[in-house]
């Protein structure tokens, strides 16, 4: 191998390593799914010392399916692991609230993740949240 030719597969090695970091960035830390026929997004708030979070599910179409949803992390004040599931029901215009967890925000950190079963499709959402220290 010639130098040229080496340097030629640093450079391309190194715009390779570019181009997946950016597709990963570009998913990392994205709280929905946000087309298609089944969708999904976890709603934040932090309302004094709790965040409250709340797992929704968009449908295109008349649907019913299941979810699970997990959350875990902490801070100063203690940790949380919780997992939860079950059925739903979603149209267009209908979303679908799972519910709503509260967990403590004094500065807090949690990964929440939801994945939704439909229609013989999955989705999932993924999103870290924080709360004000």
């Amino acid at each position: 191998m010639t130098i040229l030719d080496k340097r030629t597969a640093v450079a391309s090695a190194a715009l390779l390593a570019v181009i997946v970091a950016g597709a990963t960035g570009a998913t990392a830390g994205k709280d929905g799914s946000n087309s298609g026929p089944l969708r999904c997004e976890i709603r934040d708030t932090v309302q004094g010392d709790a965040i409250l979070l709340e797992p929704v599910v968009y449908a295109d179409r008349s649907i019913s399916g299941t979810y699970t949803v997990s959350v875990s992390g902490g801070g100063t004040s203690g940790s949380a692991s919780i997992r939860q599931g079950g059925a739903f029901e979603a149209g267009p215009g209908i979303p679908a609230s799972l519910g709503t967890m509260s967990v403590g925000a004094n500065g807090a950190a949690y990964d929440v993740k939801l994945k939704v079963t439909a229609g013989g499709t999955s989705v999932s959402c993924v999103k870290q949240v924080s709360g004000a220290t």
